[in-house]
This record gives structure tokens, sequence and C-alpha cells, in this order.
């Protein structure tokens, strides 16, 4: 208390002070973090190129004197503007507040009481404390500093870490010299620390430099932005098609008014513009339903890409197993008494269990501390009898740790660091039955004290063994069956873990995870990059890997051709998840450091949820597919309707405001559900997608056309059929016409649910389907039904025996479609 008195008074802040700043909490934004722009998002709309369209074609209206057609593409504009907008709003607003779920938390004392609080709600005055793999959440002034090392590569560019101490340093040193400070954003390598906040959010160091370099472009998944590309590609299309059409027209001896105004309305009708918002709303809604199963989704990209993961590398410990760890046996070495192994397991120790039971600490060191208490040892009074002088904090690479003490040095870690290979053959061939029986095995030791100048080489080597404790950590039950799950989807499960050979292929045994080979992490040492390409295909178990591994591991596999998503916890898994396709952190476990290099964090560290994440990825590009297929088909339908008319020489089949309004009820309102489709049990039997696989690519494009192909033939028909046989008049034929596409491309709305089999299947799990089809129904009635509206869209009453013959041809699309599918299914079987 008195050392963090004495720093606010150098620092300036009094008690007063500081509870006044303590009640502005939610006002300091950490540094850098994106601000949103509604009006950003809005400019981005207006200068889209179907905007643009449509106000050409607006323009177009008022210079051949159509005041009405001009005011009902400027609804057009000013309707698809606000959807856009709305949508890509909620998207980003949605991406904000899942981020802040996983924001970064900050270990803060305040009057007397600890606590966890957002990083974002430190004020100065706050005491913070901070430990290996920590990112620092404020600028601060250190007060205790317990051999504390910091990489401050991201604010000084240095990369060596620098060491920290409370002595204090001259204000007017340079930044990479203030041993004393600590910055935001950088990142605790080893020790642990105290420090009072001087500084947060823009105030900071970082701050100062990220409000220089703050980005103004909101992400943007590839998909969204590939169609987008096709939806300019599209606009000069049909720039050129409304243009060909128009001469065709006057060749045809059209009236020059009636053929502008068709060739405009085309021209809007072709270009679908709320596909750019649909993919939107379904990579939203796809982001959502990960976060409801515990997978917080950092980055928008990462819903598509998860739907063409080919190799998920999963740690072990606390994803695919419990990490619940509990001792199970032990091996003493000879002449020690067993109570002597438990009093250096429990003094070599940075867990604790809280007076409710509630577990504080790494789960191995937990179970140490419940293994010495059932074996009889008071583990509280041991480490009151021991007090700590000083420590060697574990380290995941060397994988070990010591505890200095008064009279002695207690150190644990891994047996083949621990052990001598000659020394200790009895207890190291302990540890290998108990690995190969799937438990984690660790070695403990305990020595003489050496001199005050030894360095941490001689703490571990004057330690003699004591015996060797083994540990289980039993799989995950719904582990076991999203393995089996991804298995069945086409995508290779490989697990990474610190654990000894034996112990690993035990567990992968378990787990169903099928290997040709186990490779530690000293063989991947001795392997070139091109030994390492040989054998990334066959090899599913890593053991004794460290973190650093990784990333050569997960850049092997890229080399290969894979789509590779990759878990992790710790400081050194930064590189591999940035590396990956998909990162993903642990959200219970894993480090600030992790946390932010990810792009997907875990609430429950559970690998089933990576398994529901990737079938949701899939789902997403699914139903991206589906509103694709409806919304393309709709427009080819009608070009080849007003085209293939024109061509003959007859009357357009629709007016201009017929196909502009139903570019926005057709269009819009179907694709919605379409979008927001349930996932399909056939989502994680069939094998990944190729990453750069196109929306329109597996057959889409044939479904569009052939789609597209029968609802403009049928409506085409009906034009003709209503002008000849029929003896209707153009106004008739054309709201005959009007009826029968309409009626035709709503029950499309089933063709473009499935590939294969019925598209009725499953149809009762979408309400938000009926509920779109009803709405629509129910606009196109009162088009039809209301008088100002039906003279407004120059549609016209029509005789009741008209309504038999459009319902019979609307209906064929549908029952052809239907029928060819059973038939190719029933095909194979005969």
């Amino acid at each position: 208390m008195l050392a963090r008195l004495e720093v606010e008074a150098e620092l300036g802040l009094d008690t007063v002070e500081v509870t006044r700043r303590r009640s502005l909490v939610g006002r300091n934004a950490l540094a850098g973090r994106k601000r949103l722009s509604a009006w950003g998002i809005l400019l981005d709309q207006v200068r889209s190129a179907v905007v643009l369209l449509l106000l050409a074609a607006a323009v177009a209206g008022l210079i051949i004197g159509e005041v009405i057609e001009a005011a009902a593409i400027a609804l057009v504009l000013v309707v698809n503007t606000v959807v856009g907008f709305t949508t890509e709003l909620r998207a980003v607003r949605s991406m904000e507040a899942l981020r802040r779920l996983a924001a970064t938390v900050a270990d803060v004392e305040r009057e007397d009481r600890r606590d966890e609080i957002d990083s974002a709600e430190l004020v100065p005055g706050d005491i913070i404390s901070v430990e290996s793999g920590d990112l620092v959440p404020a600028d601060a002034r250190l007060i205790e500093a317990g051999d504390l090392s910091v990489d401050e590569s991201a604010l000084t560019g240095e990369s060596d870490p620098v060491g920290k101490t409370v002595e204090a340093v001259a204000a007017d040193v340079p930044l990479a010299e203030r041993t004393d400070m600590l910055y935001l954003g950088t990142t605790v390598r080893a020790g642990r620390g105290r420090a009072v906040v001087v500084a947060t959010g823009t105030s900071t160091e970082v701050g100062r430099i990220a409000d220089l370099a703050e980005p103004t472009d909101v992400m943007q998944a590839p998909l969204q932005a590939g169609l987008e590309r096709l939806g300019r590609t599209l606009s000069v299309v049909v720039v050129g098609v409304a243009g060909g059409l128009a001469v065709l027209g006057l060749l045809r001896g059209l009236d020059l008014r009636e053929v502008v105004e068709v060739s405009i309305a085309l021209a809007v009708a072709i270009v679908p513009e709320g596909l750019p918002a649909v993919a939107t709303l379904t990579l939203t809604v796809g982001m959502r339903r990960m976060a409801r199963r515990r997978a917080l989704v950092r980055r928008l990209p990462t819903v598509e890409t998860l739907g063409s993961t080919t190799v998920i590398a999963s740690d072990k410990t606390g994803t695919l197993t419990a990490n619940r760890m509990q001792t199970v046996e032990t091996a003493v070495a000879e002449g020690v008494e067993e109570r002597r192994l438990w009093e250096s397991a429990v003094i070599c120790n940075d867990a604790d269990i809280a007076a409710d039971g509630d577990p504080v600490g790494d789960p191995t060191e937990v179970a140490l501390l419940r293994g010495a208490r059932s074996a009889g040892l008071d583990w509280r009074r041991t480490r009151e009898l021991n007090p700590r002088r000083d420590e060697v904090p574990f380290d995941s690479v060397a994988k070990r740790m010591a505890v200095v003490t008064e009279d002695e040095v207690h150190v644990k870690g891994a047996p083949e660091v621990l052990l001598n290979p000659v020394r200790d053959r009895g207890l190291l061939a302990a540890a290998d039955d108990m690995g190969g029986r799937a438990l984690r095995t660790l070695a403990v030791g305990a020595g003489p004290v050496p001199g005050r100048e030894a360095d941490d080489r001689e703490l571990f080597a004057g330690a003699t063994p004591l015996g060797v404790i083994g540990l289980a950590d039993p799989p995950r039950p719904a582990a076991v069956e999203a393995v089996k799950a991804c298995h069945r989807a086409g995508i290779r499960v490989v697990m990474i873990t610190g654990d000894q050979p034996r112990t690993a292929a035990a567990v992968a045994a378990l787990l169903g995870i099928r290997s040709g080979r186990t490779v530690t992490g000293a063989e991947l040492d001795r392997l070139s990059e091109e030994e390492l390409a040989e054998i990334v295909d066959e090899a599913d178990v890593y053991a004794r890997v460290a973190p650093e591994h990784k990333l050569r591991l997960v850049r092997a596999l890229q080399a290969a051709g894979h789509t590779v998503a990759v878990t992790g916890d710790g400081v050194n898994d930064a590189p591999a998840l940035r590396q990956a396709d998909v990162g993903i952190a642990m959200g219970r476990t894993g480090t600030d450091v992790a946390r932010e290099a990810a792009d997907i964090v875990l609430t429950t560290d559970d690998f089933s949820t990576i398994e529901h994440a990737v079938g949701e990825g899939r789902r997403v590009f699914g139903n991206i597919r589906r509103f694709g297929q409806y919304l393309f088909s709709w427009h080819l339908a009608v070009v080849f309707v007003v085209t293939a008319a024109i061509a003959l020489g007859a009357p357009p089949p629709l007016a201009g405001l017929m196909i502009l309004w139903n570019n926005i009820i057709i269009d819009v309102i179907p694709s919605f559900a379409l979008a927001l489709e349930p996932s399909s049990d056939d989502a994680m039997r069939d094998p990944p997608r190729p990453r750069n696989e196109s929306v329109l690519g597996a057959g889409t494009l044939r479904r569009i056309l052939a789609q597209g192909a029968l609802v403009g033939g049928v409506g085409l028909t009906t034009f003709l059929l209503a002008t000849g046989a029929m003896g209707m008049s153009t106004a008739e034929a054309q709201t005959m016409t009007f009826v029968t596409l309409t009626l035709a491309q709503l029950l499309a709305v089933f063709n473009a649910r499935t590939d294969t089999g019925s598209g009725f299947r499953g149809a009762g799990a979408n309400p938000f389907l009926w509920a779109a089809l009803a709405l629509t129904a129910a606009l196109e009635t009162a088009a039809l039904a209301v008088p100002g509206l039906r003279d407004l869209l120059g549609l016209t009453t029509l005789p009741p025996a008209s309504w038999a013959v459009a319902a019979g041809l609307a209906v064929l699309p549908l029952l052809l479609t239907q029928t060819a599918r059973v038939l190719r299914a029933a095909g194979p079987a005969q």
C-alpha cells in the first residue's frame, strides 16, 4: 500500500481525482479499437455500382418524360440503399458487440479488493497485476516486479525482451530504456508484476500512434467482395443487353418511349441489388449462431473460411480432454518416502484451492494439490513452513519449474528433462509405462540451495529425483463424437501435445484419431522443410511439441494444399494462430496474446465447439448459394421473357413498373428467408469445398440457367398464349404474365432450398420461409387487387379462366425440377 501511495503522490494522483476518473468508466476505449462510422457505411452504399445504375436509370426516365417511372426507380434506389445500409451497420455492430464479449480483461485492485474487469474500464490510479503471457492493458508504473521481462517490440521495434524493475528512471530517457514502466499492448514474457495505471486509451504511448494510423474501412469478407464484383460485372453486361434490346425494339417498329422504358427497367431488374446485403446478413447470423455455441467470432471472413477447413490442428489438454487432471499413481525413487515426493510437488506449485473449493491455477498443479491431500498431506501447512524465496517459472519450452525455499530447491518437470537415462532408469521405465496407459507424467526432485551466484542450470542440476507422478486427463465425451463427425466430413484432426509420445498415442486412440505415426518435437527440429512436407499428410499426432513447432506444422499443411484451423492458448502460439486460415484461441485458459491473434475465441475451450463452428461455416456458404441461385434465376427469367418477346416482334410482356415492383418484392423478401435456412443433416457429411471455389460453382450456375429458362419459358408461353389463342389485350396479357412469373418464382424457393431430394423436406424448420412467402403473396395480391396500386403498375383485372391457366403454367418449373431430382436419385439404384 505504501508503494502505491508513493507512486500516486509522485504522479499527482490524489484520492479525489482517482475516484472522479473511475466514475468515467466506459469512456476510455482501448487505443486502436475500430470506431463505428454509420456515415462511412452509408457512403459505401451510395458509391456502389448498383446505386449508380439506379440513379442513371432514374435520370433517363426523367429525360423521356416518365415522371412516375423515374419516381419508382428512385424509390427502388432508396429502398435498396436503406436495406443495404441497415444490414451492413447491424452486421458491423454485431461484430463489435461479440468482440466486446471476448475483450481483454485486466486483473485490478480497487479499495483493497481484487477483481477482473474489461481493460477498457481501467482508469489512472488503478493497481493492475500482470504475469507471463498477459497483454499489458494500460500504461502503468511498476510498484512490484519479480523476474519481470516484457516484449515491447510492437512499440519500440526491439526484438529482445526488456527486464523491468521498480527502480525509478528519469522521465526523459528513451522509451526503450524506461525499465520502470509497462506499456499498453506489450507482452509479458516472464515473471510477475504490479503497477499503477498512469494512462489509458488514446493517452497511452500506443494510443498516440494508433490514432494516427487508425483504419477507416470496415472489414469485408472475401465472399462479399466477390459478390459485389459479380454485381458490378453484371451491371456492365446489363447495360450492353439493355442497349441491344433498345436497338432491337426500334428495328421491330416499337414505340421509342416504350422501348426505352422497358430497357431501363430491365437494366435495373437484372442486377440483384440485395445480394451484398443478404450475404452480410447470412454471415452475421452465422456469427451469432456460433456465439450461442460459445465460439466468439472476431473477424467476419472467418465464418466463410470455416466451411472449407480440411485440417483442425488442436491442442490436447482442455480442448480434446476434460482438463480435469487427477493423480492416478506414483513411482518413488529408491529409499524415498512418498510423503517426501508430495511435499516437493506442492511447494514447487503455483496453484491454489479457494475456501469454497474452486481451483485457481493450472489444472495439473491443482491435481497435485488434491493428490497430496488424498495422500494425507496438509499442503497449506507445508507451504507455510517452506515460504518461497525465489523461483524459476515454468517454461513451456524447457518443460520444467523450480522453487527455492530457505533450505532447499524443489523442482518438477518432464521426466526426460529432469531424469538421467543412466542413473534413473527405473523411474524412466515407470514413466514410460504410465505414458503407454494414457497418463501424463511429471518428475519431482529436491536438492540443496546452491550459492548466491548460481544460475538456473545449477538449480536443476543439484536436485535429486524423488519420483514420478502419473496423472489422467480423460477425453471429453463430446470431443470423441466431434472427432468422428469431423472424420465423416472429410476433415483431419491433428493432435498436438507436450505429453510423451506413448501417452499422446494412447490418448489419440481413445479419441479416435487415426495416425500413421507419432512425431516428436525433437524429430521436427531435425526435419528439413522438404522432409516435413513428406510426413505431414500421414502424421496426425505430435508429441513433446513446443508452441514454436506449431508454426512450422501450419505452414507445412498449408503448403500441402490444406485449409488449416489451429488452436492455441499461449504467448508462443500467436504466430501459428495468425498464420492459420482460422486461428482459434481458448477463452478460459488462453492468454490475452493468443486471443488477440485469433479469429475465434472459444469460451468453453471444448473441441466440439470447433466442430459445430465448422458446420455453421458450411451452412452459411450453402445458404449463400441458395439465395444466389434464387436471385440470379429470377433475373435471368425476366431478361429471357422480355428479350425473346421483342425478338419475336411482340410487345413487351412486362411493363417497366411491373419489373421494378417485383425487383423489390420477389427479389429480397424470400432471399432473406433462404439466408436463414437451418443446418441440414448433410452439412457435416460432405467433403470440404475447395477454398477458392466460386459461389456459382459446383453446378450452381447450371441450376441457375435451368431454373431461369424454366420460369422464363412459362412466362413467355403465358404471354404468347394470352395475346394469341386467348385473344387478350396487351394490358391483360402483361397482367397474366405478371401472375405466372410471380407464382413460378415463389414456388422456385423450394427448388433453391436443396440441390438434391425434395425441396419441401425440412421446410417446416424455417418459419421465416413461410412468413416470407406469405408476406410476398400478400403484397403481390395487393398489386393486383388495390385499384390505385394496380393502375400505377399498369395491371388490370383478369377473367377467372386466365387465373387457372396462369397457375397451371406457374407450377410447371417446380414439378419438372422436383421430378427430375427424384428420377436422378432413383437412377443408380435401378
